[in-house]
């Protein structure tokens, strides 16, 4: 059970995201400032926000409760964002050469506005449901390590989601960074490191590495070849298209800066993945009828803070998991504001001034956190949410994003057709599976990602006209490219 002390951490670290709120709201002149941080995110902080928006519920709780069900062997399986990270840090300082602010932008710029609209609805609809799944890890943590003051799961989510609108709307990105580096510092101290320690030294390394081992003839813990590479091909493929990550290309002050921050982020990543996996293994020979409990197995390291970690570091670890949920929600409930200032508002208001703009994303934000509330008041499991959502967006996004920046026979048409196919399929596919009405052997990712790739390339070809084609984005290292023909 948590003590004053440890509630009094927690109040302090609420205050301190709140200040960091205040003080960015001075540096914010317009839509760019609030949006890009001015395009001057510098090393430090550029890392701290990539780390901490990296790391979220997904790659915490849900990973963890994942681990609790599966063992050790998950850790390998989830090794694919590692390598998109370092992928991406190949490919960001294109994308801040080209000043792209995010996906949708990338595709106005290669196929038009239609396409534009299309994707930036898609996106939105994406990170509404990452924020709500955030506040549903946060309503897990606080609930599990505050139950001695009876804080309901709804009035966790409600409090932690207010909190994250009102510095998200006060400073923007800049607000964001700030917070991002608060947190990622805690959560990988607390969590990353004393967490795990004190663990190995309650049980010792005999124990611990025995609890470890994966079964005898299941080292995959039950999961078939063809989901563990689903689950590869999601986390990859998202990677190179996540939208928190463009933006950070974006808004980076240089291009070296956002290279150097991405192979850094890749590295703490493995880490942190391997010390969640770590604890949920643990987790499930500590804690064997966690299953059962109210919060189910995502709740493995709230659990395991409770247990093991002493008074006034419970207070730490608590703060670090909410630094990790918000980290994420964060950068969600911004992307959707400025993506709908940007990318659906300006397109029907060209002639709206920033001011407005600014005005209108700070509207969608408030709007966005309140859908987000409700969605994680009436949903549960969050990692298998965080896939489907994910899976969703990729399915649509992927090929026409990575076909815009390196293909120069890319075309509108086939931008439109290899999407909507994708998605609409992976989304019935996932259906069917939830339903248990698609074999074992089907995959809904694999499935979507084929038609994609095939129907872009095929309609491509089909379409393709030079008088009319649009220069791929790599070939325009230094502004913005523009249209060749009608």
């Amino acid at each position: 059970m948590a003590s004053t002390l440890d509630f009094i951490i927690i109040g302090l670290f609420g205050l301190a995201l709140l200040a960091a709120g205040f003080y960015a709201s001075h540096k914010i002149k317009n839509n760019t400032d609030f949006a890009l941080a001015g395009r001057n995110i510098r090393f430090p902080l550029l890392l701290g926000t990539l780390i901490g928006t990296s790391i979220g519920a997904a790659s915490t709780l849900g990973k963890a409760g994942k681990a609790y069900e599966i063992g050790i062997s998950l850790f390998l399986a989830t090794m694919a964002y590692a390598v998109g990270l370092f992928l991406f840090g190949l490919m960001a300082p294109a994308i801040h050469r080209a000043k792209i602010w995010n996906v949708p932008d990338a595709l106005f710029l290669r196929y038009g506005s239609a396409v534009r609209l299309v994707f930036a609805i898609t996106m939105m609809l994406s990170v509404t449901a990452l924020f709500g799944t955030q506040l549903i890890a946060t309503g897990l943590a606080i609930t599990s390590v505050m139950i001695d003051i009876n804080i309901t799961y709804s009035e966790a989510i409600i409090a932690a989601g207010v909190i994250m609108v009102i510095y998200t709307i006060l400073g923007g990105l800049l607000a964001v960074a700030y917070t991002d580096l608060i947190q990622t510092v805690i959560m990988l101290v607390a969590i990353g490191v004393l967490l795990p320690v004190y663990i190995i030294s309650d049980l010792g390394i005999e124990l611990t590495m025995s609890n470890l081992a994966p079964p005898e003839n299941n080292f995959w813990g039950g999961l078939t070849p063809i989901y563990i590479i689903s689950i590869i091909i999601i986390d990859l493929l998202f990677s190179l298209i996540d939208p928190s990550l463009w933006q950070r290309a974006a808004a980076a002050k240089n291009p070296q800066v956002i290279r150097k921050a991405m192979f850094v982020t890749s590295g703490i990543y493995v880490y942190w993945s391997f010390v969640i996996v770590f604890l949920g293994t643990i987790a499930s020979h500590i804690l064997p009828d966690l299953a059962n409990s109210s919060g189910g197995v995502d709740a493995a390291i709230p659990e395991l803070i409770l247990l093991y970690m002493p008074v006034g570091l419970k207070g730490l670890c608590l703060a670090a998991m909410i630094a990790i949920m918000m980290s994420t929600a964060d950068t969600a409930l911004l992307i959707a504001g400025t993506c709908f200032s940007r990318d659906i508002y300006r397109p029907f208001r060209p002639l709206a001034n920033d001011a407005t703009l600014l005005k209108v994303t700070r509207i969608v934000i408030t709007i966005i956190g309140s859908l987000g509330i409700v969605f994680a008041l009436y949903m549960q499991n969050i990692f298998e949410l965080v896939l489907l959502s994910t899976a969703i967006f990729v399915s649509g996004a992927f090929v026409p994003t990575m076909a815009a920046l390196f293909w120069h026979k890319a075309t509108k048409m086939g931008a439109i057709i290899s999407s909507s196919v994708a998605a609409i399929s992976v989304i019935v596919l996932y259906a069917l599976k939830m339903s248990d009405l698609l074999p074992s052997y089907i995959e809904p990712i694999i499935v979507s990602m084929s038609l994609s790739l095939v129907l872009m390339i095929v309609i491509s070809q089909k379409t393709y006209d030079p008088k009319f084609a649009t220069l791929r984005l790599l070939d325009f290292p230094s502004k913005k490219p523009q249209k060749q023909g009608g």
